[in-house]
């Protein structure tokens, strides 16, 4: 039988492992993230100030992610079909079939096998637990928020607010210029690497993508 372009829609049983439909699934999977990094601070000896520090880098160092894995993993045209086969499920398909909502969210899988990657740096840097627990803590809850904005995206039409401004930047990314407006939660580091396309804010949303929505007017 001939592959089709991604795997996950011949292998559509691994969704569940992969992917989830909201974000009150993944609340489950990262508060052991939350509960070890609340220990860890609460059974250290750093200060407030660092422990508030470490925080707010934390966060940042989310929103880098969160752009540097939209724009250099999931957009980066691998030579290599098997790794383009694979990667591709994970957002490929998702530009493919927006309206598929199985994957509007990560899966629990793909928390526990890309958070060691992405807190290594921390460990390497600091030999502190409070001050670990304290970035972990910042980089969980805007990794959060970042699923749970994803899916408001996707969830209806917003007229107006941060969300409103977000799902036009995000839907503009869709429709109009994958290789631009790669920032999922803000434009920041879109304007620091120069991928930050301004058109999104005269452009409309189409009716194939608000029908896409979970909650559409267009019937």
């Amino acid at each position: 039988m001939k592959r089709s372009q991604f795997m996950i829609q011949d292998r559509p049983e691994l969704v569940k492992y992969f992917a989830s439909k909201n974000p009150g699934h993944l609340f489950l999977f990262v508060l052991p993230l939350w509960y070890f990094s609340i220990k860890s601070i609460a059974n250290s000896d750093i200060s407030a100030v660092t422990m508030f520090f470490s925080f707010f880098v934390g966060v940042i160092y989310w929103t880098f992610l969160e752009y540097a894995i939209h724009r250099w993993v999931y957009h980066t045209h691998f030579k290599t079909r098997t790794l383009s086969y694979f990667l591709g499920s994970f957002h490929l398909y998702h530009h493919k079939e927006v309206g598929d909502r199985r994957v509007y969210n990560s899966g629990f899988l793909m928390i526990y096998l890309v958070t060691p990657v992405v807190i290594s740096p921390f460990i390497l840097i600091t030999g502190k637990l409070g001050i670990l627990g304290a970035l972990i803590l910042g980089l969980s809850i805007a990794y959060f928020i970042y699923e749970c904005v994803h899916f408001l995206i996707h969830y209806k039409k917003f007229q107006s607010g941060y969300i409103a401004y977000i799902q036009n930047y995000h839907f503009y990314h869709h429709e109009k210029a994958s290789n631009k407006n790669f920032g999922n939660t803000s434009h920041l580091w879109d304007l620091i690497f120069g991928t930050y396309d301004e058109r999104y804010k005269v452009y409309k949303m189409s009716g194939s993508s608000e029908f896409s929505l979970i909650r559409s007017d267009k019937v």
